[in-house]
């Protein structure tokens, strides 16, 4: 004190130096502590099924077109776009296996004991599957609580956990309020100042401990504990993380409608069912469409909010059935049993399973067991040659005395034969039978007339010659049809 005053009584001039020095010091101390502070350790974890679209969403989330698709665990990250600081953070995200066998091991690398308090739960079902929703979600829930039981947590830090949560729950307020549009004008720094300036307000800022300016900055744990009793069936399981259900490819509702016969009255019910789960677990609800864009990127700055407290003013939406949003803390049991006065012949206490039942789909019946042994290529062709000599004779027995007549054989043979027809036989129709005296078809006549022109190509070629008799039909129409005409008589 003693130095202070004689510098200022030998230089006053620089009094008023040392006093701008201090309000620029101060409130550069004050930019610097207010600063965003993203924690390198915040993690996304996303668990779903497979075919549920948890990459295409994730990519979608990073601004990526060309989603490349993993296996196992998969990691990635996304920007943190925030145009006050100069390093731009980034958010971890886990993608788990699809099948819960391969996922249950490779849990612990996600969610670990030192980090559980700083991740977010992403679960996703498809909408192309609404007979699976619940059995999904309740199937990847109890798969993250099993885990966490394994974690071995302090009971006192689960049980702080589970209060953040619940204060962030009841404390929700709507971002239309005139509480929010008063403090919208106010920089989001401050607020964020004032939410992380005391140990009791979560790391993950609800939208009245971002938004609202008249949020206390000293909240002891006796504050904390004084809360209004949580109503039936809200925050009855809660892990103490927060959790986001994404309903994926809700593009498919009206393809549903046509080929499943759903109604409006189903898709309610299905609603209900989905906002009672999220109440059980303190979780907020989305229905998204990557192909049409819907609500990816309110899913974005509220994933965005939930992780790091930056500000999100986007209120509610129940009214368009394909991009509901709800966040966490906005519904109650009353507000979704609002949808049970559109249910006329379904009813609130029907078994989800029994409301959607999955398709019987017919598949033709595969004999796996049977083996088919190919036929060998000679054995085939052999069959082949018999069955055209048959075709070629059909009133001989003995198939294997005829020999089969080459293709230019058998048109040269044909077209001779059709030449020589008399003119009683071209004269007659072609779809009446030829009959001849000893009772045998026209079709015996040409076998019989092939044979003999092929008898005469083998003799020519002075190979062996079939033998004809007398009374065989080949020597009576050879005689007939090489015969001589009758001289014409010259009457005067």
């Amino acid at each position: 004190m003693t130095n202070q005053t004689v510098v200022g009584e030998s230089l006053p001039s620089v009094d008023n130096t040392d006093e701008k020095q201090g309000i620029w010091a101060s409130i550069l101390h004050d930019v610097k502590s207010s600063t965003k502070k993203a924690p390198t350790t915040k993690s996304l974890v996303v668990l779903g099924d497979n075919e549920s679209g948890r990459t295409t969403l994730v990519a979608k989330l990073q601004g990526n077109e060309d989603p490349k698709r993993g296996a196992g665990l998969e990691y990635h990250y996304i920007d943190i776009k925030d145009d006050d600081r100069d390093d731009t953070p980034k958010l971890g995200v886990w993608i788990l296996d699809g099948d819960i066998v391969c996922s249950s091991p490779l849990l612990k690398f996600a969610i670990k004991s030192d980090t559980v308090e700083n991740t977010v739960l992403v679960l996703v079902a498809s909408m192309t599957q609404p007979w699976s929703l619940l059995s999904t979600l309740k199937k990847w829930v109890t798969l993250i609580d099993e885990h966490i039981e394994r974690l071995k947590i302090d009971s006192t830090c689960l049980r702080e956990m589970r209060d953040r949560l619940q204060y962030d729950f009841q404390h929700y307020t709507e971002p239309n309020d005139s509480s929010i549009m008063t403090a919208s004008s106010s920089s989001s720094t401050t607020t964020i100042k004032n939410g992380t300036s005391t140990g009791r307000i979560p790391n993950s800022l609800s939208s009245i401990s971002i938004a609202s300016t008249t949020t206390p900055t000293n909240i002891n744990i006796n504050e904390d504990q004084i809360v209004l009793p949580l109503p039936d069936g809200v925050l009855t399981k809660s892990f103490g993380i927060p959790i986001i259900v994404v309903i994926t490819k809700c593009d498919v509702m009206p393809t549903l409608e046509k080929e499943n016969d759903y109604k409006d009255e189903q898709f309610d019910f299905m609603q209900y069912h989905l906002r009672k789960f999220c109440l059980e677990y303190g979780a907020a609800l989305f229905y998204t469409s990557v192909k049409e864009k819907k609500n990816i990127d309110k899913l974005y700055r509220y994933i965005i909010h939930k992780c790091y407290g930056y500000s999100f003013h986007s209120p509610a939406a129940i009214v368009e059935r394909d991009s509901i949003f709800i966040p966490a803390g906005w519904d109650n049991p009353k507000k979704a049993e609002i949808l049970l006065e559109n249910l006329h012949r379904l009813k609130s206490t029907d078994n989800y399973s029994d409301v959607f039942v999955k398709p019987v789909v017919r598949r033709p019946l595969q004999r796996d067991n049977e083996t088919v042994t190919a036929e060998d290529d000679q054995e085939f062709l052999s069959r082949l040659q018999l069955t055209l000599n048959r075709a070629a004779s059909p009133g001989r027995n003995d198939e294997n005395s005829t020999p089969v007549l080459t293709r230019n054989a058998m048109t040269s043979g044909v077209s001779s034969g059709m030449g020589s027809q008399t003119p009683s036989m071209a004269g007659r129709p072609r779809n009446q039978p030829n009959v001849t005296p000893g009772g045998t078809s026209t079709a015996a006549n040409e076998g019989a007339l092939a044979n003999f022109f092929n008898s005469l190509l083998t003799r020519k070629s002075g190979g062996p010659v079939t033998p004809t008799t007398a009374n065989s039909p080949a020597t009576q129409r050879q005689s007939k049809q090489f015969a001589l005409p009758p001289r014409p008589s010259i009457t005067r």
